[in-house]
C-alpha cells in the first residue's frame, strides 16, 4: 500500500483528501472548509492513505481560477481580486493557494465573503459548502515583492465525493520599465492675467509617485500632480517625479503674452487751413492697428502706425477732430486697446475780416533758450492779446498790448519745458500764430 501511495501524484492526493474531507456523496464531513495543505500544489504535504480516498479520481480543468491581474503582469505590492468558480451538481468547496514550487506562500491572502484562510493563512477555502449548479467565491491577493517572478495559484475543487477538479492559474510579474515623466501645460501660451493647467504624464517605475513642482523665476512650488498657475511673465516650470527609488525631472514653459499698448501721440494744435497732418502712432504686442476719425477727414492708410490725415470740411468748421488708434492684440489676448489724439484746428491768419490788420509777426531768436523778442505790425488801433500754448494746446503765458501800427515785446519761456510752443497774437477781428522752439 505504501509503495502505491508514493506513485500517486500530489494533485491526486489533494483531490483524495477533498473527497474524504467533504464526505461521502454530499460533501458533508467538512462543510466548514478544508483544514489546509490540500490545494494540489507540489509543495503541499499530506498523510492521506489510499484507504481513505473513497474511490473516484481528480480531473484537470481550466478557467476555474481567474483574477483581475493585468495581462502584462502584477505590480509588486498591488492588491488584486481572485475568483474561484465551481460548476456541477451537488455541494461544492475549494482550497486555493499561491505558491512557489517548493511550497512557499507567494504574496498575502485576504479572505472574502463565504471563504476563510486556512493552513496558517497560506490558503483560502470555503467557509460553508455551496449547493446549486455553480458556486463562486472571491478573495484578495496582495502581490509579492519585486523580483518574485511568476506565481502559480493551485486549486482543488470538490463537487460531491466522486467528482473533483484540479485547476491552476499563472500570473507573471510586470516588467519594470524605467521611470519617465513628461510635463505639460494647457494652454502653454496665455495672456497676462490668465491661468494655465500644469500636468505630468508618468509611466514606468514603481507607483505610487510623488511630485514636486518648482519655477524659474523662483516663487512657485506644489506637490500636486496637476496644479494651476497664473504667472506674471513667461515662466519655466519643472516637476520632479519620484517612485521611492528613482527620480526624473521634466520642464515645461508657459509663455505669457503682454496686453497690447497704444499711443496715438500728444494732442496738437494745427492751423485750420492745413491740407495734411502727419501722424505717428506707437504700439507694442499687437497683431494689427487701425486709425479712425471723429470727423470727415481721410487717411493715407488706416492700417499702419505712420499715416497722413487730411482734414475735412466738418473738421475745419468744428475746430477740432479726434483721431483714434486702435490696436488688436496677439492671440491668446482678446481685448483691443485704443488711444485718442485730439487735434485743435485754429485760424492761423486773419479770416474773420476782409482786411489784414496783422501784417507780420517776427519771433527772434527762434529756436530760443528762453527769451523771445516779438515784433508785429499792422495792428492799427486794436488792442492785441499775446498767448503762448504748448504743443498739446495748454495755455502757459498771456500778455496784452495797446493798439499801434508796430508793437514789440519780450516773452520769457525760460521756466518752461523744452519743446514746441505756439505764439498767438489776437485782436478783436484777427488771429495770427507762429511756432517757436524752446531749446
Amino acid at each position: 500500500m505504501r509503495r502505491s501511495l508514493l506513485l500517486i501524484s500530489p494533485a491526486i492526493l489533494a483531490a483524495a483528501f477533498l473527497f474524504t474531507a467533504f464526505g461521502s456523496g454530499d460533501n458533508s464531513d467538512y462543510p466548514g472548509g478544508s483544514p489546509g495543505g490540500y490545494s494540489g500544489s507540489p509543495g503541499d504535504g499530506h498523510n492521506c492513505s489510499i484507504s481513505s480516498c473513497h474511490g473516484g479520481s481528480a480531473t484537470n480543468v481550466t478557467g476555474w481560477i481567474t483574477s483581475n491581474v493585468p495581462a502584462d503582469g502584477y505590480t509588486p505590492g498591488a492588491t488584486y481580486t481572485i475568483t474561484a468558480t465551481a460548476t456541477g451538481s451537488g455541494k461544492k468547496g475549494f482550497e486555493i493557494s499561491p505558491q512557489s514550487v517548493s511550497g512557499s506562500l507567494l504574496g498575502v491572502l485576504t479572505h472574502g465573503s463565504g471563504n476563510k484562510l486556512c493552513n496558517g493563512n497560506k490558503a483560502v477555502t470555503h467557509s460553508s459548502s455551496v449547493s446549486g449548479s455553480s458556486a463562486t467565491w472571491t478573495f484578495s491577493w496582495t502581490a509579492p515583492a519585486a523580483g518574485t517572478g511568476s506565481v502559480t495559484f493551485y486549486g482543488a475543487f470538490a463537487v460531491t465525493e466522486p467528482v473533483t477538479k484540479l485547476s491552476t492559474m499563472v500570473v507573471n510579474e510586470a516588467t519594470s520599465l524605467p521611470l519617465t515623466a513628461t510635463a505639460t501645460a494647457m494652454p502653454s501660451t496665455i495672456c497676462a492675467g490668465q491661468s494655465s493647467q500644469l500636468g505630468v504624464n508618468v509611466s514606468g517605475g514603481n507607483p505610487p509617485y510623488t511630485y514636486l513642482w518648482t519655477s524659474d523665476p523662483a516663487g512657485f512650488t506644489s506637490n500636486l500632480q496637476s496644479p494651476a498657475v497664473s504667472p506674471a511673465g513667461t515662466t519655466i516650470y519643472s516637476v520632479q517625479v519620484g517612485d521611492g527609488t528613482s527620480f526624473v525631472d521634466s520642464p515645461v514653459t508657459v509663455t505669457v503674452m503682454p496686453e497690447p499698448l497704444a499711443n496715438a501721440g500728444n494732442d496738437t494744435i494745427v492751423c485750420a487751413d492745413v491740407v495734411s497732418v502727419p501722424i505717428y502712432g506707437i504700439a507694442s504686442n499687437y497683431a494689427s492697428v487701425a486709425w479712425t476719425t471723429s470727423g470727415d477727414g481721410t487717411f493715407s492708410t488706416t492700417s499702419a502706425l505712420s499715416s497722413i490725415y487730411f482734414p475735412g470740411t466738418a473738421d475745419r468748421n468744428s475746430g477740432s477732430v479726434d483721431l483714434t488708434l486702435t490696436v488688436s492684440p496677439v492671440s491668446p489676448c482678446e481685448t483691443p486697446v485704443s488711444s485718442v489724439r485730439h487735434f485743435q484746428l485754429i485760424v492761423c491768419e486773419g479770416i474773420y475780416g476782409s482786411s489784414r490788420n496783422i501784417c507780420d509777426i517776427v519771433l527772434s531768436p527762434n529756436p530760443t533758450n528762453g527769451l523771445i523778442y516779438i515784433t508785429y505790425r499792422g495792428v492799427k488801433d486794436n488792442d492785441s492779446k499775446v498767448t503762448v500754448f504748448t504743443n498739446q494746446g495748454k495755455q502757459v503765458l498771456t500778455q496784452t498790448a495797446s493798439g499801434t501800427s508796430m508793437s514789440s515785446g519780450v516773452l520769457d519761456l525760460s521756466a518752461f519745458t523744452k519743446g514746441i510752443y505756439f505764439v498767438k497774437v489776437q485782436t478783436n477781428d484777427e488771429v495770427k500764430i507762429q511756432k517757436v522752439i524752446l531749446q
